[in-house]
């Protein structure tokens, strides 16, 4: 059995869609090469209920193995909520 801990490597990109059961299409780019990886949100992200919308800004994991996936761990983009009066 091999031990997959690390070999990941995490990099920033844009949520270009937003897909069913709480997956995205995320555009990152890498030394000038833009590459589209499809990607889930964590488990922190889910209990916390932090919402992704297109356009943000995130942080995600993806697995050596395979570029095509991916993890959300971290929504970058700030938002400003207006108070309701």
């Amino acid at each position: 059995m091999s031990n997959n801990k690390g070999r990941f490597f995490e990099i920033e990109g844009k949520v270009t869609e937003a897909l069913p059961e709480l997956r995205f299409l995320v555009e990152v780019e890498y030394k000038g090469i833009k590459h589209v990886v499809n990607c889930h949100v964590s488990g922190k992200m889910k209990t916390r209920f932090i919402s992704l919308e297109v356009g943000d800004q995130v942080r995600i994991l993806i697995s050596l193995d395979d570029i095509n996936k991916g993890i959300i761990t971290r929504r970058l983009t700030e938002r400003k909520f207006r108070p309701v009066s």
